[in-house]
């Protein structure tokens, strides 16, 4: 004969009260209740709650926590926004989040091309690396374009870090096999007084770029946020870019 304990107060509450309270619970909360009841497991494992996920209340995450959390849910999320990470997080959502459409990256301890090592992703559509006041990032032009190519769904690509983005390079790389669905990238340069790499900024840069990614409508170059380059909307807290949008080019 098997035991069974009565059910709690807690889990007597109305179905309807209980998804009510776990839909503001974060993922790690409802990571411990699922180890509560088979009713929690089954409630808290509901795909829905899996589709977004929101792991930006933590400064710095170890890898093992997060597959703990997302492991049995992998095949259900959809968006991922999360912030504190190294490379070894952002390679483990690359490479085992199927369906993931969208990954934003804000703040992290270590970043560099290992990050970017990932197999084929066919569904991934924003990819955003927002660095606030972090280490100089170890991406190159080179990491940069091999990723771009192994996401054939990507159509937004952004990097805001204290990295530099050698546009000449990138060019060459994606030439091979040009991204059909890219409609917006955004790359950081070094800036002082309006020169890139030792010239004035150059719209030439974008029109190859637009010539070379048939989808491609916007694109934005930010100033290298490490170089102590003040230039920040203080309305909604981001960078003011040097646009380049359309085949035209307007420095700020």
């Amino acid at each position: 004969m098997v035991y069974t304990s009565p059910p709690t107060t807690f889990e007597r509450l109305p179905f309807e009260l209980l998804w009510h309270i776990f839909s503001f619970a974060s993922p790690r909360e409802r990571c411990v209740a699922r180890q509560v009841s088979r009713q929690l497991r089954a409630l808290c494992s509901h795909p829905i709650f899996w589709e977004t996920i929101d792991l930006t209340h933590k400064s710095l995450w170890q890898l093992d926590e997060l597959q703990n959390i997302l492991t049995p849910h992998l095949e259900h999320i959809r968006s991922i926004f999360i912030q504190g990470v190294r490379d070894d997080s952002i390679r483990y959502l690359l490479n085992y989040c199927p369906n993931l459409e969208e990954l934003s990256v804000r703040r992290w301890k270590t970043l560099s091309d290992h990050a970017l090592k990932c197999k084929e992703h066919k569904k991934l559509r924003i990819f955003a690396l927002h660095g606030d006041g972090t280490p100089y990032t170890a991406i190159d032009a080179n990491s940069l374009s091999r990723l771009v190519l192994r996401l054939p769904s990507l159509q937004n690509l952004s990097l805001i870090a204290h990295a530099h983005i050698h546009i000449p390079t990138l060019l060459k790389t994606i030439k091979k096999n040009p991204p059909q669905q890219l409609q917006s990238i955004t790359l950081p340069i070094y800036h002082h007084d309006q020169q890139y790499d030792g010239m004035a900024v150059s719209s030439d840069y974008a029109e190859q770029l637009l010539r070379t990614c048939p989808q491609l409508e916007q694109i934005f170059f930010v100033p290298n946020i490490g170089m102590g380059f003040n230039n920040i909307d203080t309305n909604n807290n981001k960078l003011r870019p040097l646009l380049v949008h359309h085949r035209r080019i307007i420095v700020q």
